[in-house]
């Protein structure tokens, strides 16, 4: 270990890096989302406008923006230099699980326990597509990514299976079957074509993703 740093009066759930490396942006129990200079261990700036804890906070590719996601059930963006809190989303019925935002900036994935991963266009500020079929009601952290050429999202599932949506349709290509019991996160590695997942049976699957195969399962 390199060095410690207690930054939130709580757990902490999510930490991020900056693109440029530098920084660090995490949110915890204290409702608080917190930028750190890695280099001086120092908080920068400190973010103050959720009503409960934060569970996941990213940075926009560009880095001027922080995108956190809340059990208040609401998304906010905000601006790094002057901590100003510039939007607020609060369509989500359940708690918000966890943000994703693609390479180019311009469409945001949320999940929520309100049994419900959603796409946003970061410009409107609207939805533009649903994706259901997945069990997200009671259990915390359950998340969603972009996936393959981002045209897939990837989640977990309380059922224990981890799906794959399509980005245009939203229907579920498949339900990849192994773990038992919830399925927290995945992550997509586009460089090795790789998905992992985590469950609650304390198992790291990793699945291998073949583009000359058949995406779409038959019985979805």
């Amino acid at each position: 270990m390199i060095s410690a740093h207690t930054l939130h009066s709580g757990d902490t759930y999510s930490v991020h890096f900056h693109p440029g490396q530098a920084h660090i942006v995490t949110g915890g129990y204290d409702k608080t989302v917190k930028l750190m200079d890695v280099h001086t261990g120092q908080v920068v700036q400190t973010f103050q406008q959720h009503q409960s804890s934060v569970s996941k906070c990213i940075f926009n590719p560009h880095g001027n923006l922080i995108i956190s996601g809340s059990k208040d059930c609401s998304i906010k963006f905000w601006d790094i230099v002057s901590g100003v809190c510039i939007r607020t989303i609060s369509a989500h019925l359940g708690e918000v699980t966890s943000v994703d935002m693609c390479s180019s900036g311009s469409l945001l994935l949320s999940s929520s326990k309100d049994n419900s991963n959603r796409l946003w266009d970061i410009r409107s500020a609207k939805p533009i597509q649903r994706f259901k079929g997945h069990q997200n009601t009671s259990k915390n952290f359950i998340r969603s990514v972009f996936g393959p050429n981002q045209e897939i999202v990837i989640g977990g599932s309380e059922d224990g299976k981890v799906y794959l949506w399509d980005v245009a349709t939203g229907k579920v290509l498949q339900r990849l079957q192994g773990h038992v019991g919830v399925v927290y996160a995945c992550v997509w590695s586009p460089s090795q074509s790789l998905l992992v997942s985590g469950a609650q049976d304390t198992t790291v699957k990793t699945w291998w993703f073949d583009p000359s195969l058949p995406l779409v399962q038959s019985s979805c």
